[in-house]
């Protein structure tokens, strides 16, 4: 037994119980696709029906199912299935994702390290290229410098063969100790769609918990990049964002970065 960051309450060096949370929103052949990977893990699923008239992903499902036809953002979902559950360890899956039960799994032993609050594998885009969910904190200077010069876009955390703690990982595919995540009040609801991922990482970090990506293989996802098409979607993309650059953790952590701080502060 020891201690965690900041005190308190001791926790065991060993978990075992995870809760695996899908949400699906008219997608049940991705859902359909998504539960056969996870076939014979040891976690209990749930499952979120939120989109009014949707197909039932699957009939019989070994899992807990969830419906709530009033059709909500990601972090309320995840949020109200975090609620329904019990597990150490919650991971948080999109139905887009492509991920081996063993591979998941093999996620949980990171969290045999007491400060370790939030961990993600590397994942990689259905063309086989690094997908960008290991991240650095979004700036207004960073996103202007990337859309007037996308030709120099770098992944902040290159090297996949690594382990790395970034500033945050994509919610696409993120495990959350519990504790971490009612510690934080989970996701903020507040977000629509977009950022509630990086906020939630932000605020951990500030917290002392530490974020983690770790080296996999066969993680992929397919994403949809609906806010570059869709116009509600491009609309949520911009208040989320103007909603994360106003909040006090961003401004804490902005304050932190530039007096030469690491990322790292909450540690204990």
């Amino acid at each position: 037994m020891v201690a965690p960051p900041g005190g308190g309450a001791r926790i065991s060096r060993v978990t075992t119980s995870l809760d695996i949370q899908i949400v699906s929103h008219g997608t049940p052949e991705l859902v359909r696709r998504l539960l056969a990977d996870l076939r014979g893990a040891s976690g209990r699923m749930h499952l979120l029906e939120n989109l009014a008239g949707t197909p039932d992903a699957c009939a019989a499902l070994p899992s807990a199912r969830h419906a709530d036809r009033r059709p909500r953002g990601f972090a309320a979902n995840h949020n109200q299935l975090a609620a329904a559950g019990k597990a150490d360890v919650i991971a948080v899956l999109n139905p887009d994702l492509r991920i081996d039960a063993a591979v998941l799994e093999g996620l949980l032993p990171a969290f045999d390290d007491p400060a370790t609050g939030i961990v993600a594998p590397r994942i990689y885009g259905a063309d086989g290229r690094l997908a960008d969910n290991a991240r650095r904190v979004l700036t207004p200077r960073r996103l202007l410098r990337d859309r007037l010069r996308p030709d120099r876009r770098r992944s902040d955390y290159p090297d996949a063969a690594r382990a790395c703690e970034p500033e945050w990982v994509a919610g696409m595919c993120l495990l959350i100790r519990r504790r971490t995540f009612e510690d934080l009040g989970g996701f903020d609801a507040r977000y629509r769609m977009y950022c509630e991922d990086m906020d939630l990482c932000v605020r951990a970090w500030l917290a002392g918990w530490a974020v983690r990506c770790l080296p996999a293989q066969g993680v992929v996802h397919e994403a949809r990049r609906a806010s570059l098409r869709d116009p509600r979607h491009f609309a949520w993309h911009v208040a989320s964002l103007l909603r994360f650059w106003r909040s006090p953790a961003y401004r804490r952590f902005v304050d932190l970065s530039e007096a030469g701080r690491p990322h790292v502060v909450g540690r204990s």
